[in-house]
């Protein structure tokens, strides 16, 4: 660990860059798709009918158990049945997948089909059941 550490001083002028760069691809992964929220905000919303919930997970897993009130639009599936999902006003889109990575790159490619307000359950469903809570 010594030596490492004695090579990354000793080469700064590759270690900065290479530092600055993985931080720069954190940040931008973190925000990736849309803000992250926790599942008592996502409820908060739900609750409050200022949401759909949209689940990204293949068909069979979403018949096994999903959150009340969202809808199955497999993230395969997504851009031939992004016209399915229709939004009131002041009302969020809230993806949701099996661990919460699969979820940015769908929001990414709905913001480009017009979709502004979107949210990504962190941790997706596994998440949700760490949190001990329902599915249906």
């Amino acid at each position: 660990m010594d030596k490492f550490i004695f090579f990354l001083i000793e080469h700064y002028y590759y270690s900065v860059p290479l530092f600055l760069v993985f931080i720069l691809l954190i940040v931008s992964n973190a925000s990736k798709g849309g803000k992250k929220i926790n599942s008592q905000e996502l409820i908060n919303l739900s609750n409050q009918d200022k949401a759909k919930i949209i689940d990204l997970r293949p068909s069979n897993d979403f018949s096994k158990g999903h959150i009340t009130g969202s809808v199955n639009i497999p993230s395969n599936d997504i851009e031939s049945r992004s016209h399915e999902i229709k939004l009131k006003d002041q009302e969020s889109l809230i993806l949701v997948c099996e661990m919460g990575s699969q979820s940015g790159n769908t929001g990414e490619l709905l913001k480009k089909q017009g979709f502004n307000d979107i949210l990504i359950l962190r941790g997706g469903i596994g998440q949700w059941r760490m949190d001990n809570l329902p599915l249906i």
